[in-house]
């Protein structure tokens, strides 16, 4: 479904991620690891076209989206959840659901999101900037969502989380990846959180994929080795 074949890409002169070669499947929940700096928030920018590789091609459902815009992205079916959630204070939690329902090309909301996140419905008349911590991340999630996704970038959904929020995160991502209808890549760093909702994980350090292993044949102690300080 998508693969990204020898990916280099970065910020004017200074290359953050360097020949990446990353697959995610149909139907599969892949997990892009590491610390804080190494890049992985770069390739997820990258695979929504925010920055654009250098390096290398961006396939999505045997389309090379290399050279194009975030827009067509989105209207490729290709949802994104930023890091920091990014969503618009000043506007009601239903505006911003819209504004999502837009990006994706989409006319109707998809009500699921409602049954997901109970939470976005209550407080519909809401401003996103009123809402708690969480409850921003929820919206953040069902914006991307709104417009039935066949593809879902998650850039660490749980930073900063009340556990009770994390739990209903983790069990909304694990009913989508049971309905079979969504892929996703999840940068995270809570190895149990990724070892409950994910099939594959990619760990990177300095902008390179340096351990890749399905979630049931995992090494641990790999793992955080390249996430320890």
């Amino acid at each position: 479904m998508l693969e990204l074949e020898s990916i280099k890409s970065g910020y004017g002169e200074s290359m953050v991620i360097r020949d990446i070669d990353l697959k995610v499947k149909d139907k599969q929940v892949v997990c892009v690891m590491g610390r804080n700096g190494v890049g992985k928030t770069t390739l997820l920018k990258t695979i929504i076209g925010i920055l654009h590789a250098n390096k290398g091609k961006v396939v999505y459902n045997d389309k090379d989206l290399t050279k194009r815009r975030p827009s067509y992205r989105a209207r490729q079916g290709i949802g994104y959840v930023p890091q920091g959630r990014e969503i618009f204070p000043k506007l009601t939690v239903y505006e911003n659901l819209l504004i999502g329902l837009e990006a994706g090309g989409s006319k109707q909301i998809n009500e699921d999101v409602y049954t997901y996140f109970p939470i976005i419905k209550e407080f519909k008349k809401r401003n996103g900037g009123d809402l708690s911590g969480g409850q921003q991340q929820q919206l953040a999630i069902a914006r991307a969502l709104v417009s039935n996704p066949s593809f879902l970038l998650l850039d660490e959904p749980t930073e900063g989380i009340q556990p009770n929020i994390v739990q209903e995160i983790q069990d909304v991502i694990i009913d989508i990846k049971k309905n079979g209808q969504t892929s996703m890549i999840l940068v995270e760093q809570d190895l149990e959180f990724v070892k409950n909702v994910a099939d594959y994980v990619y760990v990177i350090d300095h902008g390179s994929i340096v351990y890749e292993s399905a979630v049931d044949q995992l090494n641990d102690k790999a793992v955080y080795r390249y996430l320890s300080v």
